[in-house]
């Protein structure tokens, strides 16, 4: 709660970037009515309702959310313990708890609008959960369980693994010991039935045969491609929001395959293109799953939305002195090799093997690795009192092996085998300030992002749009060049560019780029829309029709396009077409003024 009340202080408080934002926009969307949602879920959909759900109970507070999943975050550290206690003791368990409570990531990531500040909860319920169905099996208890793994799946998918190859182990050993499989069944039955509704949604209202959400193709490719690190990066050509890769994504697959796709085709698209990698080039792809095994164990908060280290930057108590992966790495390995005495070992290795062979198939990432803090935990209690109890002993062989465990623990969390730097961060802060009317203070932030990395398109980018909209017009075009000389092949700067020659007045400059523009990005609908605004100003009224409808083809939502649409049919004098645009404009965007103002001129000239 003390880090909660801090945090207001960070740019990133409000979930206006990146996948916060993403699942923002969609609660407020289930707020407003579309209860359904997309007709093919393309994120996993119980975090966005239990956002909704949160909204409506709590009026819109985004302080009362956090709260909620704070105290979430403390029936962790419980289910902690009481995993803890199951498997090797309740000194363990007390410990285990102990240290979660110290751990800052954790509850860093608790106050971030991501699903892991549901799914770290759950994965805990459900892995203790199996634990007592282990001890006494019974229909009720399988069902039961059978929902809570169902329910953390629709948080984080990388739990179906465990599930699947637990239910396969359980029939060989009931078979042959002829024991009932009923409480087997009903585990299997309960977590089918809780998966049913998305399958359902995507098969019936989307009318495609998804089982749950269509973008684990990308992700797939993203992890695996001849570029790929092992960590999230933006394939070439595509946004870094999920928006933005939703709708690139799509356009690239089906520009490549020359037709339209269903969500199931998008998936397999990308899904073919990873798979073809990995064919051809097997032992890449085994050194390319090593790497990722050893940055899913990498002391660092290795992130994708916001970066553990630089909030300190924003909220001073995260530099007190709280547990990190750095200490807690070394422990957890050391715990995983010491855990004999442990109950239901097995299990526990299962548990985190099967999650990690999905992370090593896709890419890593902080959030990530939440779900299995919650054995972590434990294993590193398990360590500690393995280190203590020789120590007491004075059994100095086995203080020696686990000080050597201990140091090579601390080597796999120190390789840091993918470098850091803050521009990044620096300039999604800037990208806050940007969106929040405020030019002057983003600005401050892109210029810290061009400090540590002078050559960063994004940050020149995004320094011109800060430039543009505090009127110095002139020197964002210098921003824009500077783009275009580091990485010729960014649309979205020549798209920008064009825009100040079309505002200079030279058109025919403003054509060229925009034209390069839809070269480089055809799926861009911006540079669609600016260039039929070119062609609308010059009266070529065809060509601009054709522009404007490209543009909502892309984005059928782009209220701009639709508005300008309705300027060229009213200047064609296809008067009622351009009220049905100029109202599908406001349809979409109620505050938009150029809509507004088209609007109030068309009823005064007819009235």
């Amino acid at each position: 709660m003390v880090y909660l009340f801090w945090s207001r202080h960070s740019p990133f408080y409000e979930p206006r970037l990146l996948d916060p934002a993403y699942y923002h926009g969609w609660a407020l969307r289930i707020l407003s009515g579309d209860f359904l949602g997309d007709p093919v879920f393309y994120g996993l959909p119980l975090y966005p309702y239990f956002l909704a759900l949160g909204y409506k109970l709590f009026h819109g507070s985004i302080l009362a959310i956090k709260t909620v999943q704070v105290f979430l975050g403390v029936s962790t550290l419980f289910f902690v313990y009481k995993i803890g206690e199951k498997t090797a003791g309740s000194a363990v368990g007390l410990l285990a708890a102990g240290i979660g409570a110290f751990y800052g990531p954790l509850f860093f990531h608790e106050t971030i609008f991501i699903p892991e500040s549901l799914g770290v909860p759950l994965y805990a319920v459900g892995f203790y959960l199996f634990l007592v169905f282990l001890e006494k099996r019974s229909f009720l208890r399988g069902l039961v369980l059978g929902v809570v793994f169902g329910l953390a799946a629709l948080t984080k998918a990388g739990i179906i693994l465990f599930i699947f190859s637990f239910c396969v182990i359980f029939f060989l050993r009931l078979l042959r010991k002829r024991e009932s499989l009923w409480p087997v069944l009903a585990c299997l039955l309960g977590f089918l039935l809780t998966l049913l509704p998305v399958t359902a949604h995507n098969y019936l209202y989307g009318k495609d045969r998804v089982f749950l959400t269509y973008h684990a193709g990308l992700n797939l490719y993203i992890g695996n491609h001849p570029g790929a690190e092992g960590v999230f990066a933006a394939p070439e050509g595509m946004g870094s929001n999920v928006d933005a890769q939703l709708e690139d994504s799509r356009k690239l697959a089906e520009r490549a395959l020359g037709r339209s796709l269903k969500p199931s085709e998008i998936s397999k698209y990308w899904r073919d293109k990873a798979l073809r990698f990995v064919v051809q080039n097997p032992r890449q792809f085994l050194k390319l799953c090593a790497r990722k095994l050893l940055l899913f164990f990498d002391a660092r908060e290795i992130s994708d939305v916001e970066d553990y280290e630089f909030s300190k930057n924003f909220v001073p108590f995260l530099k007190w002195p709280w547990v990190t992966f750095g200490a807690l790495g070394p422990f957890v390995l050391l715990g995983f090799l010491a855990c004999w005495k442990c109950r239901h070992r097995f299990w526990i290795y299962l548990w985190t093997a099967s999650y990690l062979l999905g992370v090593m198939l896709y890419f890593v990432n902080a959030r990530y690795r939440l779900p299995l803090l919650s054995v972590f935990f434990v294993m590193a209690a398990v360590g500690l009192f393995r280190v203590y109890e020789s120590w007491k002993a004075r059994a100095w062989p086995r203080v020696f092996l686990y000080a050597f465990i201990l140091l090579a623990g601390v080597w796999v969390t120190q390789l840091r085998l993918v470098g850091t730097s803050w521009a990044r961060d620096y300039v999604n802060a800037g990208d806050v300030y940007l969106e929040k009317e405020e030019p002057g203070e983003a600005m401050r932030f892109y210029e810290k992002a061009l400090s540590i990395d002078p050559g960063s398109a994004k940050a020149h980018l995004a320094m011109g749009l800060a430039l543009s909209k505090s009127g110095r017009a002139d020197e964002a075009k210098e921003r824009y060049l500077k783009v275009i000389e580091i990485d010729p092949s960014n649309s979205q700067a020549y798209n920008n560019l064009g825009m100040w020659y079309d505002r200079k007045g030279d058109g025919e400059e403003a054509e060229r780029l925009f034209l390069k523009a839809v070269e480089l990005k055809p799926h861009s609908f911006q540079a669609h829309n600016n260039l039929g605004m070119v062609y609308g100003k010059r009266g070529q009224y065809e060509k601009a029709i054709h522009e404007f409808g490209i543009a909502l083809e892309l984005n059928p939502k782009s209220y701009r396009a639709h508005t300008n649409l309705g300027l060229v049919f009213y200047r064609l004098g296809e008067k009622g077409e351009a009220l049905r645009h100029w109202e599908k404009a406001l349809e979409i965007n109620p505050e938009f003024q150029d809509a507004k103002l088209a609007l109030k001129l068309f009823a005064g000239r007819e009235s």
